[in-house]
């Protein structure tokens, strides 16, 4: 971004953002440990839990301590109890269901106490004889709460489509992991308001960057663009990345920090960002069914 963005020399319209990724091999419940952030834990999906309670319900696993043990632990959110009677189907829903609002309620506090610190910023960045470089600081660790709560979300999502496959695996019923995905999909975990943060964040990033510019009294140290990214920035013409999922969100962040990112028409009630994303996380794209609909 910033070779396109502050290039010494014209760069291409393309640019490639990759991430140092995982070993393929690696199991999820190893990636949930290994990529968790320690602020986080203690609330992403409990997958460990889960499998194990899938291995028995779906009778893959009947080791009396481990029956004992996935007993003992949903006996203390599952509204009906542990009863052997119920269909696997029933406890599962009611088990990921726990999960979704227990993930989701933690979700929803991280994003109200970032936009909380934004507009605290924001105050602070009109007050006269403010202290730009302080405040600049200030926005990039929240830059960087949002990049990681939209890691949190996307792990938890993997997380539970990870565990409905194991169970589809270990069950003789039909498949339920498309619909209930679907669900996943719609969390509250999953509908974020991050088009509003990075908004917000750019607001702010626009007052900054005005601010130090006029301190060092070098409006070109500080700049949006170039002239090199003129012709590519003009006349409807766009650029475009190829980034990998995992680093979208860290590059909206960027482009919200160096770029205007309201459309033409900012006046309207509710204005676009200039970026856009898709996300595919599986081979197949059945569990996307939802989300294909909702945007039509």
């Amino acid at each position: 971004l910033k070779a396109t963005f502050c290039p010494s020399r014209p760069s291409s319209p393309s640019l490639f953002f990759s991430s140092r990724l995982l070993p393929r091999a690696m199991k999820f419940g190893k990636q949930l440990e290994c990529t968790s952030l320690p602020k986080y834990r203690g609330h992403y999906i409990k997958y460990k839990e889960l499998k194990k309670a899938m291995k028995v319900w779906t009778g893959f696993e009947k080791d009396q301590s481990t029956v004992q043990e996935v007993t003992h632990w949903a006996s203390s959110f599952l509204r009906l109890g542990p009863n052997p009677e119920l269909a696997p189907e029933m406890r599962l829903h009611e088990t990921l269901k726990y999960e979704m609002e227990r993930i989701s309620k933690f979700a929803e506090l991280e994003e109200n106490g970032i936009r909380t610190q934004l507009t605290r910023l924001d105050e602070d960045c009109r007050r006269e004889g403010a202290d730009a470089v302080a405040l600049n600081r200030r926005l990039h660790e929240l830059a960087e709460q949002i990049v990681q709560l939209k890691a949190f979300a996307r792990l938890n999502f993997t997380g539970f489509r990870k565990i409905l496959k194991k169970y589809d695996k270990w069950s003789a019923t039909a498949a339920v992991a498309p619909w209930f995905m679907a669900e996943v999909v719609r969390a509250p975990f999953m509908q974020l308001g991050f088009e509003a943060l990075l908004l917000q964040l750019n607001r702010i990033a626009v007052v900054l960057r005005t601010q130090l510019a006029a301190e060092e009294a070098s409006p070109a140290r500080i700049r949006t663009t170039s002239s090199h990214d003129e012709p590519l920035l003009q006349h409807g013409r766009e650029i475009v990345f190829f980034v990998d999922p995992k680093d979208a969100m860290q590059v909206r962040v960027l482009l919200a920090q160096h770029l205007n990112m309201r459309g033409p028409q900012a006046q309207e009630p509710a204005p676009r960002l200039r970026t856009t994303s898709v996300f595919f996380d599986a081979e197949k794209l059945s569990v996307y069914g939802a989300c294909a609909s909702a945007a039509a």
